[in-house]
């Protein structure tokens, strides 16, 4: 398998999320609130141009840079790192499907717990505790401070 430039495919894929944000996901699930002075779509945009530019930059530099046969970091993908990216990618899909179908308190806590558990040993202690304390306190200030329901 030939190594894939990381600058190139890291690029490429904060590209397309950054399009698949600005052309479907915020369209299709950000409701607008004409009581407020600014579109509540506003900020996730701004952020969906920012990976939009950000990857489109790092596709250009990956692919115009040249090409070495060093095994630097910018190299490219072995191929347990690229089974890793490929996994993490189905988790945060599980994830976004796990949303539709649970509430924000138990699929947010499932994501961090098996994005830690994926990038290396930890105590379990550590574990729950990260996984449960980041979720509760968004929860609270989306839905006690801010008045907006999580899924």
């Amino acid at each position: 398998m030939p190594r894939i430039r990381q600058d190139a495919l890291g690029g490429a894929l904060g590209l397309a999320f950054g399009a698949c944000l600005l052309f479907w996901l915020i369209p299709r699930w950000v409701e607008p609130d004409e009581d407020l002075r600014l579109p509540v779509s506003l900020m996730p945009q701004i952020v969906a141009v920012g990976f939009v530019l950000c990857g489109g930059a790092m596709l250009i530099r990956g692919a115009l840079a040249p090409r070495s046969k060093s095994d630097q970091a910018t190299g490219g993908f072995a191929q347990g790192e690229f089974r890793g990216l490929a996994l993490m990618i189905l988790v945060l899909l599980a994830a976004t499907l796990g949303f539709q179908a649970f509430h924000f308190l138990v699929v947010a806590p499932a994501i961090i717990a098996a994005s830690m558990w994926m990038f290396g040993p930890i105590r379990p202690v550590g574990l729950v505790l990260t996984s449960a304390i980041g979720p509760i306190l968004i929860w609270v200030l989306s839905a006690h401070v801010l008045g907006r329901v999580l899924p």
